[in-house]
């Protein structure tokens, strides 16, 4: 418990001065804390990994995205859920990550002894900071990919107009890319196309 404690007090003063936080540690400890704090944490290669609150308008896309699932899918047979859900990557040393949005087709798995932290996301969403970029795109975005129920990665940029759409092919091992950076254009999300200007649509970019 004193463990667990100072734990939980260091990353909250240190995420205070630092835009993301890494700290080594096992599994076993990453749970001890993670249903504690008030903001997200995930797991990767032994690594607590946290980028502390999040920005109002990263969370106006989230929303947004939200928003358009909604009106994509089917609620009988999708669940689409925000960054309070985590997913389990199916690798022996472990890997929790928290994506700010998530589609669950039919049933969601769970992980062994989990309510919140599934196994099998069809469309992960993340929206990026000049913190997180490099993470999400280097580091998660590889291991997003050994989820086979995976069928599309979305990163969103809060800064600037830019979205990349990744769409598993026939050949599970190939994802098609494409980038999008006019309001006018156009990403296809279960074969339905979503204008940039849709997604945008409240969005304030610094000057």
């Amino acid at each position: 418990m004193v463990l667990t404690q100072n734990l939980t007090e260091s990353i909250i003063e240190r995420i205070k001065t630092e835009e993301m936080l890494r700290i080594p540690a096992s599994e076993e400890e990453y749970f001890s804390v993670a249903y504690d704090l008030p903001f997200k944490i995930e797991y990767h290669d032994s690594e607590i990994v946290t980028m502390g609150l999040a920005s109002f308008w990263h969370e106006v896309l989230a929303s947004a995205m939200i928003r358009i699932f909604n009106k994509i899918f089917n609620p009988d047979n999708y669940y689409i859920i925000g960054s309070n859900g985590g997913v389990q990557i199916p690798k022996f040393e472990g890997g929790y990550y928290m994506p700010d949005v998530m589609v669950v087709k039919g049933e969601p798995q769970f992980k062994k002894n989990s309510t919140a932290i599934i196994t099998n996301p069809y469309i992960i969403v993340e929206v990026l900071s000049p913190a997180t970029t490099y993470f999400d795109l280097s580091e998660k975005f590889p291991e997003y990919k050994h989820l086979e129920s995976l069928q599309q990665i979305i990163f969103i940029h809060q800064k600037k107009m830019s979205v990349s759409s990744y769409i598993r092919s026939e050949n599970s091992n190939v994802w098609l890319n494409q980038d999008f950076e006019k309001e006018t254009d156009e990403i296809l999300i279960e074969n339905t196309p979503i204008s940039l200007k849709d997604i945008y649509a409240k969005v304030q970019f610094p000057q």
